[in-house]
């Protein structure tokens, strides 16, 4: 792909390492603006953890799927993009979690699992009686000692502390971790509580309850479905970002990964002024730390050179198992939009399903109008931190380990046997370093290293680094787009959209 006519020359020459969401986007903004941009994609396609797999001849999303609508900022970029007439909500909304002992409706009202109200007559049908008497205790226990922990820790705390000392063990088994490890891969005590609830523990110590924070956040929420997708997959919104970056003359280069950022600038090259990293934080640090100091920093998490891994990605990854069902017992749809799977289940190895022709119309039409009425899609997804189930499953596993495992499992998870020869068609997409880890402290750390990229010295041999993308802003369109515009404006020295209020997450298990 090659760009078109050159742009001013007093403008500024920008290379864009990743050709993900938060590539395409600040790339999008700078060519608009009429700089020259080059992006440089190390896989064979854009879009990064958006992405289409082909069953039956029709494409569905093999990874993110789905925006949370509390924000305006993804319905602004589709409107820019022209496809605001496309956007689509869920035919359904209920999700259903798999327990070791049953198998029930989430919960209406609540935040990564944590009730709103914990004596709801579905949040006891989970946790039981006295669970949820011990999960109502919050509701009158004092919240000082919490404001006095973020002030002494700097506010480095985990969603799974606080579950457990506001609601109690039940709650962060039942309710919390079988959302958290399908939609995050991580376990609650490993996710920093800010950046996996934006906004929430701000509003409990406000509020001075955990339950009525959540209602609280919640009842900020637009009314109608949590979250909107596109009519046909989320991936047509890498393909418009495509198609309108090449008609603003911006160079694409497919299979070009970065390995050194003098690699930017080729003999005879305009060298860039700036460039944006928009990559997993870990390879943009390995970037970064051969041309800058990043001594004194606390790069936990981010900085994966010395250590010694054997091979291995400190993350599982993901493999997601999507399937073409002959299956008429599931038009009425007995799990909702999918299931999230407890960690605590033994005999079922994926952490999550999602029922894509019960969730989404366009998807239902699409799989009845190739193969006829009783037909379905689903998509399974394997890889979990800590995960007990044997065999280990993740994005290591063989294409044949994940299909028969997803044979067994669909069946499990939807409560009515599925027999081998009513599985059409099945394929494999795999996902790795697509979440990042966020730690205790992620946030403090990534501001950390934005201040020590922003005070750099450079000049006229010398780009500008900026880093943008999921482990910088946070898990999310909604989060990653306006970073990513930000991002731009900042290069463009022009005002940002002011930020919206950060979105509660939503149930979709991402890759």
């Amino acid at each position: 792909m090659s760009a078109g006519t050159s742009p001013p020359s007093s403008l500024p020459h920008i290379a864009v390492v990743g050709g993900g969401i938060a590539g395409l986007v600040a790339a999008w903004d700078l060519a608009r603006a009429g700089c020259a941009v080059e992006i440089f994609e190390a896989g064979d396609r854009l879009g990064g953890a958006i992405g289409a797999q082909t069953l039956a001849g029709d494409a569905y999303d093999a990874g993110a799927e789905a925006f949370a609508t509390r924000s305006p900022v993804v319905p602004r970029l589709l409107a820019e993009l022209g496809l605001q007439d496309d956007v689509v909500a869920p035919q359904h909304s209920i999700a259903w979690l798999q327990l070791p002992d049953l198998a029930a409706p989430l919960p209406a009202t609540g935040i990564l699992g944590i009730p709103a109200d914990p004596l709801a007559p579905d949040v006891v049908a989970i946790l039981g009686e006295t669970a949820a008497a011990r999960a109502a205790e919050d509701l009158n226990t004092p919240v000082q000692d919490w404001a006095e922990e973020q002030e002494s820790r700097g506010g480095r705390i985990t969603l799974g502390e606080v579950v457990r000392d506001r609601m109690g063990q039940q709650v962060l088994d039942r309710l919390v971790t079988p959302i958290v490890s399908g939609v995050h891969s991580a376990e609650p005590d490993d996710l920093d509580m800010n950046n996996a609830a934006p906004g929430l523990f701000d509003a409990m110590l406000r509020e001075g309850s955990l339950a009525r924070a959540v209602a609280l956040v919640r009842s900020k929420a637009p009314a109608g479905s949590a979250v909107n997708s596109v009519d046909g997959g989320l991936n047509r919104l890498v393909h418009a970002l495509e198609r309108e970056l090449l008609r603003l003359g911006a160079t694409i280069r497919l299979n070009s990964p970065v390995h050194d950022l003098a690699e930017l600038v080729a003999p005879g090259a305009e060298r860039p002024d700036h460039v944006i990293l928009a990559l997993d934080a870990p390879a943009a640090v390995q970037l970064i730390s051969e041309v800058m100091d990043l001594s004194g920093l606390d790069l936990t998490g981010l900085d994966l050179s010395g250590l010694d891994l054997s091979g291995q990605d400190p993350a599982p990854g993901v493999a997601l198992v999507s399937m073409i069902l002959h299956a008429p017992e599931l038009d009425s749809h007995p799990r909702g939009t999918g299931v999230l799977v407890s960690p605590q289940v033994r005999d079922i190895g994926a952490k999550a399903m999602t029922h894509i022709s019960s969730k989404w119309e366009w998807a239902e039409a699409a799989v009845t109008q190739a193969h006829g009425p009783g037909h379905h899609v689903v998509r399974l997804s394997y890889g979990r931190v800590g995960q007990t189930s044997q065999p280990r499953l993740g994005a290591d596993s063989s294409d044949e380990d994940l299909l028969r495992a997803a044979a067994e499992d669909v069946g499990a998870l939807f409560g009515v046997p599925i027999a081998g020869e009513q599985i059409l068609e099945a394929s494999v997409v795999r996902w790795r370093r697509a979440l990042p880890q966020t730690s205790a402290g992620h946030a403090e750390r990534i501001a950390a290293l934005r201040a020590r990229l922003a005070g750099q010295d450079h000049g006229p041999q010398t780009p500008r680094v900026h880093m943008t993308g999921a482990w910088f802003a946070g898990t999310g369109l909604a989060r990653v787009v306006p970073d990513a515009r930000s991002t731009a404006a900042a290069i463009l020295n022009t005002d940002p959209e002011p930020e919206p209020e950060p979105d509660p997450p939503t149930l979709t298990a991402r890759p």
